[in-house]
């Protein structure tokens, strides 16, 4: 354990890449949780109450007993990938990303083979921005994982870039 190590971090270092999902976490920032995808369960003691946390941002403590892949954090992880496909648009075979797509990457880890929820109100109907000569901005695929607004602010130091309303009021 390294100080101030998150639990993600350490499961990652100890175990696989894959042991748990992410869709927010990205290398080069500092962690979110905006996602929940990573969320794991933790206990005080084996077998314990557990209490689910997101794993990105939460510090690992000594004592620790962590449950990565339970049921609950099966279902929970499956849950939260469908509530974000029903307001992305599901055009995977004809998308540029089709096959280097890590939401593509994590429904299929998490097993989704399809969709419980209805369509909600979404923005699928946004164009692709191409006015800008370095960037391209196509708002129809936005998953709200906040990775565009923490690269501008973290990274490049703009604070140009933000998000306004919540769910799909986003």
């Amino acid at each position: 354990m390294k100080p101030g190590e998150t639990i993600l971090t350490f499961v990652r270092r100890h175990f696989s890449m894959e042991e748990v999902p992410t869709l927010c976490d990205a290398p080069n920032l500092d962690p979110f949780g905006s996602c929940r995808v990573c969320s794991v369960e933790v206990a005080l003691q084996k077998d314990g109450k557990k209490k689910t946390v997101a794993s990105c941002h939460t510090p690992l403590a000594e004592g620790y007993h962590i449950y990565t892949n339970s049921p609950k954090m099966q279902r929970l992880r499956k849950n939260i990938i469908e509530l974000v496909l029903t307001d992305h648009p599901l055009d995977c075979l004809t998308c540029e990303v089709n096959g280097n797509c890590e939401l593509q990457t994590v429904a299929a880890q998490v097993g989704i083979r399809k969709i419980r929820y209805p369509e909600g109100e979404n923005h699928l109907d946004r164009k692709k921005d191409l006015t800008h000569p370095y960037m391209t901005s196509d708002l129809s695929k936005c998953i709200n994982c906040y990775r565009c607004v923490r690269a501008c602010d973290e990274v490049q130091g703009q604070f140009v870039l933000s998000m306004a309303g919540r769910g799909f009021d986003n």
